[in-house]
């Protein structure tokens, strides 16, 4: 089967680089970035290069799987611009971690047979096929989201990418994924950069000094791709707004429970967490 990646970044990368180690699949990429096309070359992840998207509607690439790697709203007009192959034997999927807005899309263009979103629950801060890996999706969590449009035959053919790149696969539909994901994987990310802001109005040098591994590890968050997060953020704002305004909220109940200087009620309550903690995640 043919393999088309759309973005040599660290997810489309990475895609290639796992897949070109088995035989069945020849694996195509498109990507502005010539240093990623080359590299890819070089290593042997891919074996073709794609100059333009109308190429796609050739009979060289019927029965192939498109594979949309790029950030959300990047995404979006890419899938747009791919409406003369819809419904057609090509198979389009994404990585993107917001699937609702791109529903949308699809239903205002007619609800084709043969987009199958996805979400690979793996990644890195660090960007860039540069950084990419030959495993990175080796026993990690793979979310589908099925458009009510989609055939069964492309959604196979989408299972088959995964099961080559060895992921868990789970299904969740598009407003279901968006909530959950903007407080297991959205929040995180805001709250590591609020942190950042407040050290950086402290204006205290001397803090990165005495700084654990702990508290390395929750600023990695913040190195992660800016034109990224800045999409996901906006894109799954209603559902990031009301995550952020319980997660205020609790800070403020913590705030309050500091303030009375009663440490055991202070103890109890970080019991509580903690015992929550050990028997959920």
């Amino acid at each position: 089967m043919k393999i088309v990646i759309l973005g040599l970044g660290l997810i489309g990368g990475s895609i290639a680089k796992q897949l070109s180690l088995k035989n069945e699949f020849e694996i195509f990429a498109y990507d502005f970035n010539h240093d990623s096309i080359n590299n890819a070359l070089a290593t042997s992840s891919i074996g073709g290069v794609i100059q333009d998207l109308s190429e796609l509607g050739s009979k060289d690439f019927e029965n192939s799987l498109v594979v949309i790697a790029t950030p959300p709203k990047i995404s979006l007009e890419i899938l747009r611009s791919l409406k003369f192959l819809f419904n057609t034997s090509v198979t389009i999927t994404d990585t993107a971690s917001i699937k609702l807005p791109a529903n949308q899309l699809l239903a205002e263009l007619g609800s084709p047979a043969n987009v199958v979103f996805s979400h690979p629950i793996a990644g890195s801060h660090h960007s860039g096929e540069k950084h990419s890996v030959s495993n990175l999706f080796q026993n990690k969590k793979v979310i589908l989201s099925c458009p009510p449009s989609a055939s069964g035959e492309h959604v196979t053919k989408v299972k088959r990418l995964w099961d080559a790149l060895e992921s868990e696969m789970i299904s969740l539909d598009a407003a279901t994924h968006d909530y959950i994901l903007a407080h297991s994987s959205h929040l995180p990310h805001m709250a590591s950069y609020a942190l950042l802001m407040t050290l950086r109005d402290l204006n205290e040098d001397s803090i990165a000094k005495f700084s654990g591994g702990g508290f390395g590890e929750f600023l990695r968050l913040a190195s992660s791709s800016p034109e990224m997060w800045a999409d996901i953020f906006s894109l799954n704002q209603t559902n990031i707004i009301a995550s952020l305004e319980i997660f205020i909220e609790n800070l403020n109940k913590l705030k309050a429970t500091i303030s009375r200087q009663d440490s055991k009620d202070l103890e109890s309550l970080l019991v509580d967490l903690k015992n929550f903690k050990e028997l959920n995640y």
